[in-house]
């Protein structure tokens, strides 16, 4: 099973910077326009070390990654950021406001390195990942030399065994308190105390670790092992590179939400609307709205079913005219718990089947692309910048835990947990001589 280790890590310096003007959420979620929000915010920012520009003059000697590794050299330099003083773990408590629900609710969650394995019984994926995203974050690795968001994942603690730990970090004064741009507090206490190193060590190793959020991240990990193992291969096997940076959150914790990924379909060669509503009405009960027809669609998606329901904005032929519908596909009894998740229906029923995207182009991200912004997708298929959307309902926590047990994994962007966690709280150093310390 997973094994848990604090870690000597690297933070800002809060005499020195403005906290909450100088964490930011993870790249992936980083617009254009949000990176240039962080690069004003604060000189210091994170999003130049996570999510840097790309200039036109770009080169091998001057891009997006070296400059982000000469921001890091230069911070640590001028004290910006410092190296902590003993190894620690963190609680990191995470208020926000649930999209779905308008209320405030609260995640907890450790931050702590955990020994790197390949997928397998200690740590278990989810979704598939695309190549790209990877290539670049271990470009990022090798050029800044540490882990700079944590990978979020779950564990089970069936007794409870965690909460007393966290319970007593968190009755002393924290470490961190800040406000996000968006109303979220992020709170943070630091845990030094060596048998609480080993008492959360010992319960955490009892569960494996189902990953949340940054499979990208984590094959990143590996990647970089393979790479600085085969660069130094006389490292001893507590190597900080043998570790990565991760936010541990109980699979019971009431603050977990997920929200759903959806889909956008654009310059797919001889796509045609009426083709596709009929073939989809052949074979499925399809609902389609006219009078106020987004609202219609979008409170059907809120409706219960049994069946698998997908939701639907498809443009015509030439940008005009617009499709609101629903396509409800029989559930069938399976043992296959991906088989029958709707994200996996979606792909497989309607953008397979009826539009001949297969998994190679899929991973090409040449037609398909994703959003968790309803509104926003549904905009992009009126202005006709895309052919259609698909819009899905969320997978349960569950769900994610029944497909990572199976040893299978979801289409990629099946799940967004939400919120991500912030990146800039604490980093981690993987440099060959640093040692992770027992616990």
């Amino acid at each position: 099973m997973a094994v848990v280790r604090p870690f000597q890590g690297i933070m800002y310096d809060p005499r020195r910077v403005d906290m909450s003007k100088v964490v930011a959420p993870p790249y992936d979620v980083i617009s254009t326009e949000d990176r240039q929000r962080y690069y004003d915010q604060d000189p210091h920012n994170v999003v130049r070390l996570i999510a840097g520009e790309v200039r036109t003059t770009d080169s091998a000697e001057d891009n997006k990654y070296v400059r982000a590794a000469r921001f890091f050299t230069d911070w640590l330099r001028e004290g910006i950021l410092r190296r902590e003083p003993q190894p620690s773990m963190y609680v990191y408590r995470h208020e926000f406001v649930d999209p779905t629900r308008g209320t405030r609710r609260v995640r907890q969650g450790i931050l702590a390195v955990v020994e790197l394995e390949p997928f397998g019984t200690g740590i278990l994926p989810h979704e598939r990942t695309h190549a790209r995203a990877k290539a670049d974050r271990l470009s990022l690795t090798r050029a800044v030399g540490a882990n700079l968001s944590p990978i979020f994942s779950l564990y089970e603690d069936p007794q409870s065994a965690v909460a007393p730990i966290v319970t007593a970090a968190t009755a002393e004064l924290p470490r961190l308190a800040l406000s996000g741009e968006d109303g979220d507090q992020h709170t943070v206490w630091s845990i030094t105390d060596v048998q609480r190193f080993r008492d959360l060590a010992r319960v955490l190793s009892n569960s494996p670790l189902y990953i949340a959020d940054g499979h990208h991240r984590y094959e990143t990990a590996l990647n970089f092992q393979d790479k600085v193992r085969s660069e130094h291969p006389e490292a001893p096997p507590d190597a900080a590179f043998n570790y990565a940076l991760m936010l541990l959150v109980d699979a019971a914790d009431p603050g977990l939400v997920i929200l759903p990924t959806h889909r956008l379909v654009h310059d797919l060669d001889g796509f045609d609307r009426g083709s596709l509503v009929r073939a989809l009405s052949a074979r499925y009960a399809v609902q389609t709205y006219t009078d106020r027809a987004r609202e219609g669609l979008l409170a059907a998606m809120q409706e219960p079913t049994l069946a698998h329901r997908i939701g639907m904005a498809v443009g015509g032929t030439s940008g005009r005219g617009l499709s609101y519908l629903t396509v409800d596909i029989p559930r069938m009894p399976s043992p296959d718990p991906v088989s029958n998740l709707d994200v996996t229906v979606l792909h497989r029923e309607l953008l397979q089947k009826e539009l001949g995207l297969q998994d190679e182009l899929v991973e090409q991200e040449q037609h398909l692309s994703y959003s968790r912004d309803l509104g926003g997708v549904l905009d992009r298929v009126e202005r006709g910048s895309a052919q259609a959307a698909f819009l899905l309902r969320p997978p349960a926590v569950a769900d994610v835990a029944a497909a990572a047990q199976a040893g299978q994994v979801m289409p990629q962007k099946s799940t967004y947990f939400y919120p991500k966690p912030a990146s800039g709280i604490v980093f981690n150093p993987l440099d060959a001589a640093i040692r992770i310390v027992p616990a």
